[in-house]
């Protein structure tokens, strides 16, 4: 659409902005404060990072334990200082959530301009169907305002309105699902190559450590935004899609163990976008603060 053209154009203007325009970072976790050696993420969990609902730390999952916070381990070292999180299981399907509008916006979705960042690893590059992990940030109407999550932890009972712009490796491989390359959803789209709305991108699966990062432009008139999504070219989207659904965004969520292998997350952040025209410089600044980031720690 010529509005989506027109989104991606006015991103890669403002590379050579002033950096006056950059992103507000609202959150950042390294998950370096939580207790590693394997323990629970999920705040809804008995363990050593269990925490009251509406306090203490953030991540919440259906039926815990989901992912579990380790050190280095098969080779894999985390993407900054000395933790990271993977699922618990392969084909466990585990998530987590952060609720964005409890926790940053006096319990109210966000609009737009907004932006998540992310780092994965890919543990088996091209033609690797079984790593199926990906990050999204969307929306779940049985999401509470008031604290972090509803009755035991699970946002999937009972929604009714949802958006996931979801960026990684699919879980759905039907069509024409191509294994070489990452792939990125938004629901309710209906081009993509399956009814979930699902994308291939023009980005190719290698081995290693990727961000990802989703940036969400301003409302339109409908109350739809349009998205780019990139992965580790920060410059230039590797999709760019319109969100469909109008119902903003209130979640961050973390999807480990989608599949047989297991992958891994790190560095997740959530930044506000303060004017439209500076998204693209929103993609740099946050590449650029990442690998600042993981320098200084050597």
């Amino acid at each position: 659409m010529f509005r989506s053209r027109q989104f991606v154009l006015s991103a890669l203007i403002v590379l050579s902005a002033s950096a006056a325009g950059q992103a507000q970072v609202l959150f950042t976790d390294g998950f370096e404060t939580y207790a590693g050696g394997g323990n629970p993420l999920d705040k809804n969990t008995a363990g050593p990072n269990a925490a009251p609902n509406g306090s203490g730390n953030p991540w919440f999952g259906p039926a815990p334990p989901n992912a579990r916070v380790v050190g280095a381990e098969a080779g894999v070292v985390p993407h900054g200082g000395a933790q990271m999180i993977r699922g618990s299981a392969p084909s466990d399907l585990d998530q987590n959530w952060y609720n964005l509008a409890y926790r940053l916006n006096g319990g109210n979705p966000y609009a737009g301009n907004v932006a998540m960042s992310f780092w994965f690893f890919d543990p088996l590059g091209a033609g690797g169907t079984d790593f199926r992990d990906y990050g999204a940030l969307g929306f779940y109407n049985t999401a509470p305002g008031n604290t972090d999550y509803p009755g035991t932890g699970s946002l999937n009972a009972g929604v009714s309105q949802i958006q996931r712009l979801s960026l990684g490796a699919s879980s759905v491989q039907d069509g024409t699902f191509d294994s070489t390359r990452y792939q990125a959803r938004v629901v309710g789209a209906a081009d993509g190559y399956d009814a979930a709305g699902w994308f291939n991108t023009n980005t190719p699966r290698t081995v290693g450590w990727h961000q990802g990062l989703i940036v969400i432009g301003p409302p339109l008139g409908d109350g739809t935004n349009d998205v780019n999504f990139y992965i580790d070219n920060l410059a230039t989207p590797t999709l760019t899609h319109n969100s469909v659904t109008a119902f903003g965004y209130n979640v961050l969520e973390l999807n480990t163990n989608q599949g047989p292998t297991t992958g891994y997350f790190d560095d997740v952040s959530f930044s506000a976008v303060p004017e439209p025209s500076s998204l693209g410089l929103v993609a740099v600044g946050l590449g650029l603060a990442w690998r600042r980031r993981r320098a200084a720690r050597g």
